[in-house]
């Protein structure tokens, strides 16, 4: 009885409640969470003149993953080009440019393998997390919308499936400008820096909820990779090395921000707060990482000797 009591007490606190409630929660405030997004973008594929491939065409990726054409197409200058959607939600369906899929069924002078286009395949997305869902409420609850202050166009960049952290810049460029930089953590592992059809995705989604008079840039951080190297690491074992590179990620992912520094302190309380861990020297970085203006450190490996 007392614990089904403190499992009910848990639900009527938002920070507390479990997934169901969470999303009640958030319903009140006018909030849902974001559903699970495909990937879609253009495969080109080699073909004779004439040729066609029709609608609803399927091909596949090196590790199964499958896409369907939606409109079919004509070859033009010796290629097809397809706008191909993945049949899969989820972030498993981006693809980089260049990567190669292979159409299911033949279809007269057209060739089997193709490559992703320059922009790549974008927009999977998982569902939205606990944790994300969380962050969205309480944002709404402490930071009302006013209608394009700075905070709003951290709420809607957030709001673009896949996106986990968003940042902007008020009068960066200029007077009347806004500047708003973003990562997609889960979707561009393991780095998190998102692509250009990223940066369009969120861009066009701001575009369509911003005030008209503001002068608005959407655009991706720059990777400053930071690596690590530890030397006289006791103990010195495959687990607490795995430990000490989920700190370190983790580090990253809380405290990085475009064109701010983590602390050579913060780096080493990581790296002794892994477990087991009894001593070590922190070699790199030996100066404080400082990205500039519009760079954020990534991970950049961990050595060890």
């Amino acid at each position: 009885m007392y614990g089904r009591l403190e499992w009910s007490f848990a639900q009527l606190f938002p920070d507390t409640a479990e997934a169901e409630y969470l999303d009640r929660w958030a319903s009140i405030w006018g909030i849902a969470r974001i559903p699970a997004a495909r990937a879609e973008g253009i495969v080109g594929f080699p073909a004779d003149p004439g040729a066609t491939v029709p609608a609803g065409a399927l091909m596949r990726r090196a590790d199964n993953v499958q896409y369907r054409t939606e409109d079919g197409g004509t070859e033009h200058n010796g290629a097809i080009q397809l706008h191909v959607e993945c049949t899969s939600y989820g972030a498993t369906g981006n693809a980089d440019p260049g990567t190669q899929l292979v159409l299911m069924t033949t279809f007269i002078g057209v060739g089997a393998t193709g490559e992703v286009g320059p922009g790549g395949l974008a927009g999977g997305a998982n569902a939205q997390s606990d944790e994300l869902l969380l962050q969205a409420v309480l944002t709404r609850i402490q930071l009302p919308p006013h209608g394009g202050a700075a905070f709003d166009y951290v709420r809607w960049a957030l709001e673009v499936p896949g996106v986990t952290r968003a940042w902007v810049y008020p009068l960066e460029q200029g007077a009347g400008t806004v500047v708003v930089r973003f990562m997609m953590d889960e979707v561009r592992a393991p780095t998190g820096i998102p692509t250009p059809p990223d940066v369009q995705l969120v861009a066009e989604h701001i575009d369509a909820v911003r005030p008209v008079t503001a002068k608005v840039t959407v655009a991706a951080p720059i990777a400053y990779p930071v690596a690590v190297h530890i030397r006289n690491l006791a103990l010195d074992t495959p687990a607490v090395r795995e430990g000490i590179e989920h700190n370190l990620r983790q580090l990253i992912l809380e405290e990085a921000e475009p064109g701010k520094p983590i602390y050579l302190s913060q780096w080493n309380t990581a790296i002794g707060l892994t477990a087991q861990v009894q001593h070590f020297i922190l070699d790199q970085p030996a100066t404080m990482p400082t990205p500039l203006p519009g760079q954020i450190i990534t991970f950049g490996g961990v050595t060890y000797s």
